[in-house]
């Protein structure tokens, strides 16, 4: 076996990136059953096919893996496509779909002092975001560090991502005068109730064996980041080490709120599809190769196993 022709055609093939996909929507055609009008399946679908795309094209604007690359999307529908609780998440899908707007916005502001507008398109987003999922507030906090992580960080910016926040509530304020109704204003205040609780995990065995793989994957990928990637440009390690810290700030919520799982799921899956596509594709190792093709194979196989058992 010619593990290093199989290791390239992973990476680049539009072929395996179409089957991906393909493979990913007859799926949720196949489960769906009579439920053809059901707009939170197909609203689901088309968010998280977008956003495995946008991966792509954050990639090729910001040239965070040198060279032709479709693993950040593969691993991102492989990982969602392989646990049946993401299918009918419309909110978490939103959720996660501003969440990657967000990274896109934060990314254009690297050493950029000037960065106002950024940080107010950011707040808007997540503030627009949280009146369906109430927990992207919690974001507030990771992008003001990632404003600091890429030098831009300032008083301006942090009075422009508050700014966003009080356009958002003021417009709603003032339609709930103009409506004569403030129940519309106080049923759209964060519900902090919803924010701040706590509820021990709740996954089958399925999800423990998955999320403990990713884990696995997750901690080698850490330590080869911080400890042997620093041939990597100082641009590019800011980026992955964002995404390091991101991602488990996210996976911190998903273990300690198991009501939201799905939703943190969907975003937390964003930056471990980027880390992940990042590092099986840098290495030249055999071993990192072989471990590609386990890492492919086992979410193919989990998935299978998640269906049969539906």
């Amino acid at each position: 076996m010619n593990i290093e022709k199989i290791h390239k055609q992973i990476l680049s093939s539009k072929l395996l990136l179409f089957i991906i996909v393909l493979a990913f929507i007859a799926t949720r055609l196949y489960l769906i059953g009579n439920q053809w009008n059901n707009l939170s399946l197909w609203g689901s679908l088309a968010i998280q096919v977008g956003i495995a795309f946008f991966l792509l094209q954050i990639n090729h604007t910001f040239n965070i893996i040198q060279g032709r690359t479709f693993l950040p999307a593969i691993f991102y529908l492989l990982f969602i496509g392989s646990n049946p609780i993401f299918y009918f998440d419309l909110r978490g899908s939103i959720a996660a779909g501003c969440f990657v707007l967000c990274y896109y916005s934060l990314f254009t502001s690297y050493q950029k002092p000037n960065s106002q507008v950024i940080a107010l398109n950011i707040s808007l987003l997540l503030v627009l975001g949280s009146l369906l999922w109430t927990p992207l507030l919690f974001f507030f906090p990771v992008f003001w560090w990632g404003f600091h992580h890429f030098q831009c960080f300032n008083l301006r910016v942090f009075l422009a991502s508050l700014a966003g926040f009080v356009i958002v509530y003021l417009f709603i304020f003032t339609l709930s005068i103009y409506k004569g109704n403030e129940d519309i204003f106080f049923s759209l205040l964060p519900q902090f109730e919803t924010l701040f609780f706590i509820q021990k995990p709740n996954l089958t065995n399925y999800e423990w064996i998955t999320y403990g793989f990713l884990l696995f994957i997750y901690l080698i990928i850490g330590f080869y980041l911080y400890i042997f990637n620093i041939s990597e440009r100082i641009w590019t390690f800011s980026i992955l080490s964002y995404f390091y810290f991101s991602s488990f700030f996210v996976f911190t919520f998903f273990l300690l709120q198991s009501q939201y799982k799905s939703s943190w799921g969907l975003i937390g899956l964003i930056p471990i599809a980027f880390l992940t596509g990042h590092f099986f594709s840098r290495s030249n190792q055999k071993g990192i190769h072989y471990l590609l093709l386990l890492f492919f194979f086992f979410f193919v196989g989990i998935g299978i196993f998640q269906y049969i058992s539906l």
